[in-house]
């Protein structure tokens, strides 16, 4: 029989070899592309480790209920209701297949949504505090390297370092797509600014400079505005326990890191990588534009055509209401546009209601409003942190898409963020 204190390690072991096994294997098969053992780094697919967690984690899970270990309440039982959709979408979907394994490239069916339910739910039981900490800390360093990854893929040319294709000025660290890496790096200079302006630990300024630094890289307006919004909430909710003076300086620290970045991108595009900057895919051009819209640029066209997107999108999600056309299924149902097809709705909200269903969209914006209330309530300083996160991941996810390269993150500090109640009434 397992204590509970072993019951607490397996999920934070199970948990470590996830948030390490998605960049190294997309690492590892940037390297075999590289060396000619694959045409292809996605066929080094990462989203194994998900797949291979999903055992693992409900084990845990069930056997955690069984022993009376884990707590089971309402979070758990939208989650469930969550997973049982899905199952009910992916039997009605037009392409079962894809509903089941996910789209090429993407890999969000069914098996990848049943392990972000089961992160979730292991997570938000975790009752230790050293090992939620470490967690947070582990994803910093990964972060870390993340970030060197992207000043390569950006500053430099060298062969071995994989490049965003035809705009190599954008960073994409080791998540495919530089819109991905910048909702990666909301997440991570939202948790690092949080703790420096609430703890006042110099480690902390630096942690977050790098991250904005890499947000700055992705190029990627969503999870920019994304930060910006949440970290005015930061300062507007907390602004009676933070030091105002440590807010002026950073704020300067972030303008100034913005422009030097901007500009540094403009000036070594064409000296490094040979390229011209697209202005539809820089944040400051694309900003000025939307402002002024000197282009006579409709409101479709703004987003890089998302508008248009969402609005093409629209019928489908009122075809499909009850159960979705099957999860990942939008390239199914969505005609080619010239040379693109479209695969993600580009609005994770829309996401869920086109391929999973109303009812499905309504209870994770159920879960995400009881976190999003709760996080009011929170006093500690390592929490915060993660509600910012929470909210700039939560504000960008209307311009951008889930990925495996960033969901289970999100998912994770989620569950750390159900868990603090429990953990309060623990000490209390």
């Amino acid at each position: 029989m397992l204590k509970k204190e072993n019951t607490q390690k397996y999920i934070f072991i199970i948990t470590l070899v996830v948030m390490f096994g998605l960049p190294l294997i997309k690492l590892i098969g940037y390297a075999f592309n590289f060396l000619g053992l694959v045409d292809d780094p996605f066929k080094v697919n990462h989203v194994y480790i998900l797949w291979f967690s999903i055992p693992l984690y409900l084990g845990t899970y069930i056997y955690g209920l069984s022993k009376k270990y884990f707590n089971f309440n309402y979070d758990d039982l939208i989650v469930i209701i969550l997973a049982f959709l899905g199952f009910i979408s992916t039997f009605l979907a037009k392409d079962i297949q894809i509903s089941i394994f996910g789209e090429y490239h993407r890999n969000e069916g069914l098996l990848t949504l049943l392990s972000y339910y089961l992160i979730y739910l292991n997570i938000k039981n975790l009752s230790r505090e050293g090992d939620k900490h470490k967690l947070i800390d582990i994803f910093i360093y990964i972060g870390l390297f993340q970030v060197l990854y992207g000043i390569l893929q950006v500053y430099t040319n060298l062969p071995f370092i994989k490049d965003y294709p035809n705009m190599p000025y954008m960073a994409m660290g080791l998540c495919s797509n530089p819109n991905f890496y910048g909702s990666y790096m909301t997440i991570l200079t939202l948790i690092t600014i949080s703790l420096y302006l609430l703890n006042n630990k110099t480690k902390y300024l630096v942690y977050s400079i790098l991250f904005f630094i890499g947000l700055c890289l992705a190029s990627s307006t969503g999870p920019m505005i994304g930060f910006i919004l949440a970290f005015i909430f930061l300062l507007i909710y907390y602004f009676k326990i933070l030091n105002i003076k440590k807010i002026i300086y950073t704020i300067l620290i972030l303008i100034s890191s913005f422009f030097i970045i901007d500009y540094s991108i403009n000036s070594i595009s064409n000296k490094v990588h040979n390229v011209e900057i697209d202005k539809n895919y820089n944040i400051k051009e694309e900003v000025t534009e939307i402002i002024t819209n000197n282009n006579n640029v409709s409101n479709e066209q703004f987003g890089n055509g998302r508008i248009a997107l969402w609005k093409n999108l629209l019928p489908y999600a009122y075809e499909y209401w009850p159960f979705g056309v099957g999860i990942d299924n939008i390239k199914v149902i969505y005609p080619k546009d010239e040379w693109l097809r479209y695969d993600k709705a580009h609005n994770v909200y829309l996401q869920i209601l086109i391929t999973n269903g109303a009812l499905a969209l309504i209870l994770y914006c159920l879960l995400s409003l009881i976190i999003f209330i709760k996080g009011f309530k929170i006093k500690d300083s390592f929490y915060i942190s993660l509600f910012i996160a929470f909210i700039g991941y939560s504000i960008q996810a209307f311009a951008n898409i889930s990925v495996i390269e960033v969901a289970p993150y999100f998912f994770i500090i989620l569950g750390l963020l159900s868990s603090y109640e429990e953990s309060r009434e623990v000490k209390e």
